[in-house]
């Protein structure tokens, strides 16, 4: 009986003990569980969940031309050797290109790396989404992202107009490492109310910053020598132009609109004022040249109907006929006997000698 008892004893507590182990592991794979659900129940929609079909169509597409989708971030990359873009250009042999983007951030910091290589380019138009336009000519189409403040690395390589049209871009910070402004790369970004030039800037192409309506401010660095065709015209919130000394030319029509521009310095290495490059800044009253200005172009100056006074150096030998049209109470400040007053006898501008 001692020994039938013992053996019963035994038993239950055996029994009770694996009852016991097997609720306590079941509750904790319970506990895992329930954990794992509401960690995909919370957790945030990524940005290839808010594509519809045909835009994730699209995509996949470019995968098939060896682009790489990264469906939380929104950054679609290729490696840069090889690579051309539809316009033809050419990024490198080293690192990752961004070719497009369809992420959800207002705030965006540019990676200094993805896959382990160096990011070295954004592609033309690389940060538009490309989504369904409900467009019947183009089924899908760019849309401009939402985004508002934009950073870069350090050390990234040179901005292809790839923020054209972001209208919603209030901030952005360029690297020190840049040292030209590409065609177009800010063109329509409405929003934009400042920007300052990196330390080493020397070339601000072609409609860089044209019509930014909101830029109230603009800081050129020392160094810069060259300012593109209309890269600023429409800017109509700008009311002062300091350029540095180092600026030698300025393309064609690259103030045309700015209507709220008041104060202009013209450094002494430029040379010549081309074609409509301040042509309707109805604010500016007053501007004096350099010594070395030889020519003003045509409608350099047509429209800018607030202009009152204007002195022209001897240097002069050249001023398009219509180089003032329109300014109705402008008045010319120059030497006597000198072009500048011939120019104003013959279009019959008022002149005062000095």
């Amino acid at each position: 009986m001692d020994i039938t008892k013992k053996f019963s004893v035994l038993l239950i507590t055996a029994i009770t003990a694996v009852s016991l182990v097997s609720c306590g592991q079941a509750t904790s794979s319970n506990v895992s569980s329930d954990s794992e659900v509401s960690s995909v129940t919370n957790a945030k929609a990524s940005a290839w969940d808010n594509l519809n079909d045909k835009e994730k169509d699209f995509y996949k597409g470019l995968e098939k031309k060896g682009h790489t989708i990264d469906k939380d971030t929104g950054y679609v990359y290729i490696d840069a050797a090889g690579f051309q873009d539809d316009w033809g250009r050419t990024y490198g042999n080293e690192g990752i290109v961004i070719t497009y983007w369809f992420g959800n951030e207002d705030i965006v910091h540019i990676p200094e790396e993805i896959d382990g290589k160096k990011v070295v380019n954004i592609a033309n138009a690389g940060m538009r989404e490309f989504r369904d336009t409900n467009d019947t000519y183009h089924n899908l189409g760019y849309i401009e992202s939402e985004i508002k403040e934009l950073y870069f690395p350090e050390d990234f390589q040179e901005i292809y107009c790839a923020f054209d049209h972001f209208e919603t871009l209030e901030i952005i910070t360029l690297p020190k490492s840049q040292t030209v402004i590409q065609y177009g790369g800010f063109r329509h970004c409405i929003n934009l109310k400042e920007f300052i030039c990196p330390d080493d800037i020397t070339i601000i192409n072609d409609f860089a910053f044209s019509n930014c309506k909101s830029m109230t401010s603009f800081t050129f660095n020392n160094g810069l020598k060259t300012i593109g065709q209309d890269a600023f015209s429409g800017c109509e919130s700008l009311e002062k132009l300091d350029f540095p000394d180092s600026l030698e030319s300025i393309g064609m029509q690259s103030f045309q609109g700015c209507t709220g521009l008041k104060e202009i310095n013209i450094p002494s290495k430029i040379d010549t004022i081309p074609k409509r490059a301040f042509f309707a800044c109805k604010a500016l009253e007053a501007l004096v040249f350099p010594d070395n200005i030889t020519t003003i172009n045509s409608e350099a100056f047509a429209r800018c109907n607030s202009l009152k006074e204007i002195y022209i150096p001897e240097s002069v030998n050249e001023i398009a006929e219509n180089a003032f049209d329109e300014c109705d109470s402008l008045t010319i400040k120059g030497k006597s006997g000198s072009y500048a007053e011939e120019y104003a006898k013959e279009n019959d501008i008022d002149f005062v000698a000095e």
